[in-house]
């Protein structure tokens, strides 16, 4: 009983510190060092490999090496810190999930975002997008970039929200910084490029194993947060209609559920490197998205943070008020 009050005492203050300070650029960040990792990994594996093949076995030992091994240091790590000294194995373990949360970060950008709209001209707004999408952002209007926030908003509810929380929960802090780790080989290495498509593919397909569960878990959270508003049903409707309209296998799930919520339309034409690239519309019938909407789809960000939350700590107590947990 005393070690699952404990763990949900550091989920919570993670998450609240999470949520109240985001990702102060002036904080050592581990994704940093571990970016740093994967991009001398990368160098090693090209030079090793040329081969479809070679890269795709070079590809599963980067896998291996930086999200296990992050993990692996991550539980050696804590049991060192808990065994020297309680205060310090807590203060530590609270920094390990905060460091793999970025419901904060993402939420402080977005409010960035609904902050530049309203200045004048455009090219504040633009550069604030731009560093959460990888579409070409330079000529973007007002819709465009309140569409290319929003679309982030909610895909990355999942991966950067409710699935470190999940995995934090089911496994404590080595499980979740294993999710960090693929979240993050995924985002380096895991197109689907000529160059990639082969040093990436484990990146990619992990990350797709590892989201399967959030990615529903999340939409569902949204539908009981559009329910609270009256709006569950549309919700509802837009997420059996359009939840596999993405190339990712999972990330249609909160864009669908959330675009049914707020009553808007996602997807559609973007530019990609200069090249035009028609996605699947998601909720058609939905109004095209506008400066006032991002206020609208924070307000709804902040009541599925709050619920994945009470959610995922509660199945954290429980988890471990039973031992079933792997720290």
């Amino acid at each position: 009983m005393e070690k699952a009050c404990l763990a949900i005492l550091a989920l919570a203050a993670a998450y609240i510190l999470d949520f109240v300070v985001g990702d102060p650029r002036w904080l050592p960040h581990p994704v940093r060092a571990l970016g740093f990792l994967i991009s001398v990994l990368e160098k090693a594996v090209r030079r090793l490999f040329q081969s479809s093949p070679g890269l795709k076995f070079g590809g599963l030992v980067i896998v291996i090496t930086a999200a296990g091994g992050s993990a692996l240091l991550a539980y050696c790590l804590l049991k060192a810190a808990y065994q020297a000294n309680f205060l310090l194995g807590m203060v530590i373990e609270v920094y390990i999930f905060f460091s793999v949360f970025a419901g904060g970060d993402l939420y402080h950008h977005l409010s960035r975002v609904g902050s530049d709209l309203e200045q004048p001209g455009l090219h504040k707004a633009r550069a604030s997008v731009a560093l959460l999408v990888s579409r070409d952002t330079a000529a973007l209007d007002e819709t465009g970039i309140s569409r290319a926030a929003l679309e982030s908003l909610f895909e990355n509810s999942a991966d950067g929200l409710v699935a470190p929380l999940f995995f934090a929960a089911l496994g404590g802090p080595a499980l979740a910084v294993f999710y960090k780790g693929v979240s993050t080989l995924d985002s380096m290495l895991g197109y689907r490029t000529e160059s990639y498509k082969d040093l990436g593919y484990f990146s990619a397909k992990t990350d797709d194993l590892l989201n399967y569960i959030p990615a529903r878990l999340t939409a569902l959270i949204i539908i009981l947060a559009g329910i609270l508003q009256g709006r569950g049903r549309e919700g509802w409707k837009a997420l059996l209609q359009d939840h596999d309209k993405h190339a990712s296998p999972n990330s249609a799930w909160p864009e669908a559920a959330a675009a049914g919520v707020l009553g808007l339309r996602f997807g559609g034409s973007d530019y990609f490197k200069g090249g035009l690239v028609e996605r699947p519309v998601i909720n058609a019938g939905g109004e095209l998205p506008s400066r006032r909407d991002i206020q609208r789809g924070l307000l709804l960000f902040r009541k599925v943070s709050i619920a994945a939350a009470v959610i995922l700590i509660t199945f954290a107590y429980y988890l471990r008020s039973g031992e079933v947990f792997l720290f």
